[in-house]
């Protein structure tokens, strides 16, 4: 967007104001996760995300993206749910790309891996319990999704014509939003 204004004829005008308020009660989306570690020394890392039911409208351009730690060998990596699951070794992540998420709709994908040696060693000090062994894989999640209508944040912009100069006012906007999650204590 471009303004000229010639300082001559007016040497001093407000263009536009905003204010903005941060509201985070209502998040755009709900995200549940578990890393599960099998008797065979395989792991189970599995992302369910909910399109929240307080959105008005859906979700658009739905990426999920799944860091996997050293702890799991990432040559065994094989994805399990979810539709067009990428794994990508060199930067140890998998990408969904859903696409869209329509309004109080869920999302469940998956992957499985053997665990590492050092994991594996310490399955086998605790064989009764995998609480300890489940608190050292953590996985980051980050979900990137837009939406026409809804939004995490209030932004109101508001733009005056200036008497005896003629404006056009034209908005366009889109709602981003970039949420990290971790995988916590199972």
């Amino acid at each position: 967007c471009r303004v000229h204004v010639p300082k001559i004829e007016i040497p001093i005008c407000q263009l536009f104001s905003y204010s903005m308020n941060v509201r985070t009660q209502n998040m755009p989306i709900l995200v549940q996760t578990r890393a599960s570690v099998k008797d065979d020394r395989s792991c189970r890392v599995s992302v369910q995300i909910r399109s929240n039911l307080s959105n008005e409208g859906d979700l658009s351009d739905f990426t999920i993206v799944v860091a996997i730690p050293t702890t799991l060998r990432g040559e065994t990596l094989k994805v399990t749910r979810g539709d067009h699951g990428v794994w990508d070794a060199n930067q140890r992540i998998i990408t969904w790309k859903v696409g869209n998420l329509p309004h109080g709709e869920s999302c469940l994908v998956s992957a499985e891996a053997l665990v590492s040696s050092a994991v594996a060693n310490l399955i086998h000090e605790n064989p009764f319990s995998l609480s300890p062994v489940e608190e050292k894989i953590k996985c980051p999640v980050l979900v990137r999704c837009t939406s026409e209508v809804d939004q995490l944040s209030d932004l109101s912009l508001s733009a005056v014509a200036l008497a005896g100069s003629p404006a056009t006012i034209v908005q366009q906007h889109t709602r981003s939003y970039r949420l990290l999650h971790r995988v916590g204590k199972t």
